[in-house]
């Protein structure tokens, strides 16, 4: 599950500026080597992310 978690955050990205990229691997990274906090706040983007597309398709 970790793994479809990490690739929707690299897919959902790609229009970040570099560094929020950066932060964001390491982010995924940190998770991936079981810190919790990382782990919660990688969710925390992707529901971020999930709830803009859904808002943005809701406008369309």
């Amino acid at each position: 599950m970790k793994r479809y978690l990490l690739l929707a955050a690299l897919a959902l990205s790609a229009c970040d500026s570099p560094t929020e990229i950066a932060a964001s691997q390491r982010l995924d990274e940190a998770c991936l080597q079981g810190n919790i906090q990382a782990c919660a706040a990688v969710q925390q983007r992707v529901n971020a992310r999930n709830q803009t597309l859904a808002t943005t398709s809701a406008g369309f």
